[in-house]
This record gives structure tokens, sequence and C-alpha cells, in this order.
């Protein structure tokens, strides 16, 4: 195993998919589209947890398909997080859940962002 950028963003996009997850369960009824929302949170943490796992024990994915993943990660992290913080914008049952919603909604963008470099460093070499 070789310690790598590409295998530190791998690390850093499911630690923030992860903690997305929690919370997500935390908040409870976060969004009217769950299954966006939800489905590309738990997704791609499988997702980026197998292809970590492929990285570790040197398992070669193709340069063109784990950019393809990367990249739809990115364009779903990045409607999953305005989902979310458009919903919860002017909404505010409790201050408290407000601030969660409003920091997974933050979480799924920055993922968003981290995708996108993931994507740059894959197109890159």
């Amino acid at each position: 195993m070789e310690f790598n950028n590409r295998l530190l963003l791998k690390i850093i996009e499911l630690a923030i998919a992860i903690a997305c997850i929690v919370l997500y369960e935390t908040v409870g009824n976060m969004t009217k589209y769950p299954i966006i929302v939800a489905g590309t949170i738990g997704g791609f943490t499988i997702i980026c947890g197998v292809l970590l796992i492929g990285h570790v024990i040197n398992s070669l994915v193709e340069k063109r398909l784990n950019a393809l993943i990367a990249l739809i990660g990115c364009l779903l992290f990045v409607a999953s997080g305005a989902l979310v913080i458009d919903e919860w914008h002017g909404f505010s049952p409790t201050p408290e859940r407000k601030r969660q919603a409003i920091g997974a909604g933050s979480l799924m963008i920055i993922n968003a962002a981290v995708f996108l470099l993931d994507t740059l460093c894959i197109c890159r070499t």
C-alpha cells in the first residue's frame, strides 16, 4: 500500500460521509427528499469504503471509472446538500435541529468539493 494524496482524499470522503450519516440520524426527518439525500450518503459511504479497501490491497480500478464515480459523487453531494440547506434555511422548529441540519448540508457541500478534488487528481495522473 502506498500512501498518497488519493488515499488521503478517499479517507476524507469516507469520514465526511459517515459524519453526514450520524447527523442525518440525529436530525431525523431532514428533508422532503429522503431517497436522494439518504441514498447519496449511504451509497457513497459504501462506495468510498470499497474503493478505500481496494486501494489498501492494491487492487486496480480503471482511471475513467474512478473519475466517473468521483464526478457523480460530487454532483449528488451538491444536490443533496443544496436540498437540505434550502429546506432548513427559513424553517426553524428548534434551533438545535436547524443547526444540525444546516451543518449536515454544509458537510455534503464540502464532501462534494473533496470529490471534485479527487476527480481532478485522477484526471491529472
